[in-house]
């Protein structure tokens, strides 16, 4: 929809779409990838309309290395490469790299799926309540936050022995637990600099009151009244500008 408003821009080529871009007509149209799961399909099929930009929109083509593709394709691509994708595909990935590059987080743990007695003793012993997540793409559910140690450790259960979310599940994460209003902070990035885009909230828990399961959000608002200018220059500076020289 924002794309097809540009003058520079002649069609716009959805894949594979939903009813939505369906409707829009116009320059906007779906179209059909006979393998939309291979990377080299798609960068295949870009080529081969003269595309321009590819603007990659799920993180799962990110991850198999999309960017990739096009890149060796010589298509150019809004999206992180595979490399940079980790950060998304891996919550363990993430937090050593945080580590390796003194971006602040909160206090955790990583457990394979082995070691559930380790994982049990950690919960115990750690002093502060913990969220449980599983480690790869979980379609942005792969969290669960318990209350008290009994629902934690059925937690923990659920993801490393029931399998609650496949093998999204093979590492765990034990993080502190962290009250308070979040909010994103998302950026433009070109590999050197970094231009920040509004605050954003969104919805994630499924119940009124901020209470049940997590869900994949349930819509957004931006910006955030809460994130104040000097609240967004400390995230720039602390997380985001280190983020991208990591």
């Amino acid at each position: 929809w924002k794309l097809a408003q540009s003058a520079d821009v002649s069609r716009v080529l959805v894949c594979p779409g939903n009813g939505g871009t369906a409707a829009l007509g116009g320059k906007v149209a779906n179209v059909a990838v006979a393998n939309l799961a291979s990377v080299g399909e798609v960068a295949g099929f870009a080529v081969a309309e003269g595309v321009d930009l590819v603007v990659v929109g799920p993180e799962q083509p990110l991850v198999e290395g999309l960017a990739d593709a096009l890149a060796e394709a010589c298509v150019p691509c809004f999206g992180p490469t595979r490399g940079a994708a980790q950060i998304e595909a891996s919550k363990a990935w993430a937090k050593d790299f945080m580590g390796r590059h003194n971006i602040p987080t909160s206090k955790h743990a990583t457990f394979a799926r082995d070691q559930l007695a380790a994982a049990e003793q950690y919960v115990r012993t750690c002093g502060f309540p913990v969220v449980v997540k599983a480690s790869g793409l979980a379609a942005g559910k792969g969290v669960l936050m318990p209350e008290g140690l009994d629902a934690t450790l059925a937690a923990l259960r659920e993801v490393m022995v029931d399998d609650a979310f496949g093998a999204a599940g093979d590492e765990v994460v034990l993080e502190e637990r962290m009250e308070g209003p979040e909010a994103s902070m998302l950026a433009f990035c070109d590999g050197r600099s970094v231009r920040m885009m509004p605050a954003a909230q969104d919805h994630k828990r499924v119940g009124d009151g901020d209470t049940g399961l997590n869900t994949g959000g349930m819509g957004a608002y931006a910006p955030a009244p809460l994130v104040t200018p000097a609240i967004a220059a400390r995230v720039l500076k602390e997380v985001l500008e280190p983020a991208v020289r990591g």
